[in-house]
C-alpha cells in the first residue's frame, strides 16, 4: 500500500539536481503531499535550476508541473496553523506552512530540514530512509 508523505522543498530541489531524491519521488511508492506555499518557493529557484542545468526555463517549468505531488490550499491546513506555530515558529517561521500540513494528513514529513527534528509528535523521514523503502 502507498504511504501518504509530505515533501518539504529541499528534496524536490536535489530531485531537480539528479540527487536521488528523484528515485523516490517517482518511484510511485509513496503519495506525495505539499503546501502550495512550499511549490511557489519551488518554482522560484527554477530559473537558476535551469542555467545550472544547461537546460531550457520552460523545460524545467514543464517538469516541474509533472512532479506527482498533490498541491494543498491553506484552507486545508488551516486548523493546524497554530499548533505549527508553537512547534517551529522560532525555528523556522517559513515552515510553519509545510508542518500544519503534516500535522493535517497525519502522516511523516519528507525533509532534510534540521529544524524539524525532535519535534514533538512529527515524523522525519530523510531521502536515505525512503530509499530503504524501495
Amino acid at each position: 500500500m502507498d504511504e501518504a508523505l509530505v515533501v518539504d522543498a529541499n528534496p524536490i530541489l536535489s530531485a531537480f539536481l539528479g540527487g536521488a531524491a528523484r528515485d523516490v519521488i517517482f518511484s510511485r511508492r509513496f503519495i506525495l503531499n505539499s503546501t502550495q506555499h512550499t511549490l511557489f518557493e519551488v518554482a522560484k529557484y527554477l530559473p537558476r535550476l535551469a542555467v545550472k542545468l544547461g537546460q531550457p526555463e520552460l523545460e524545467v517549468f514543464r517538469a516541474f508541473q509533472l512532479l506527482p505531488i498533490l498541491a494543498h490550499q491553506p484552507d486545508k491546513y488551516r486548523s493546524c496553523l497554530a499548533t505549527a506555530r508553537d512547534l517551529i515558529g522560532r525555528r523556522d517561521p517559513k515552515d510553519i506552512d509545510i508542518l500544519a500540513l503534516t500535522l493535517q494528513l497525519a502522516c511523516p514529513i519528507w525533509t532534510e530540514d534540521r529544524d524539524f527534528e525532535n519535534l514533538s509528535g512529527i515524523e522525519v523521514r530523510k531521502t536515505a530512509d525512503l530509499l530503504r523503502l524501495l
